[in-house]
């Protein structure tokens, strides 16, 4: 069994629902912030799946980068 960009996208999706559901649900600014956390992380993990099978060269890995940075 091979690793596919399918399943990069699911766990992209799973830690981006985890993130929304922890800023929706939670009151305390320690914790929305650590969803905030999960939605960049699922972010990054679209940019080096879709540079990986999509021949973009660097430019998701440059963005996700970035997002390292911002965070």
């Amino acid at each position: 069994m091979e690793v596919g960009l399918n399943h990069f996208l699911v766990i992209s999706t799973l830690l981006f629902s985890m993130g929304i559901y922890a800023i929706v649900t939670r009151k305390n600014a320690i914790q929305v912030l650590m969803g905030v956390e999960l939605i960049l992380n699922a972010a990054n993990i679209n940019f080096i799946a879709f540079t990986r099978f999509g021949n973009f060269g660097l430019q998701g890995h440059l963005m996700a980068l970035f997002v390292i940075v911002l965070a």
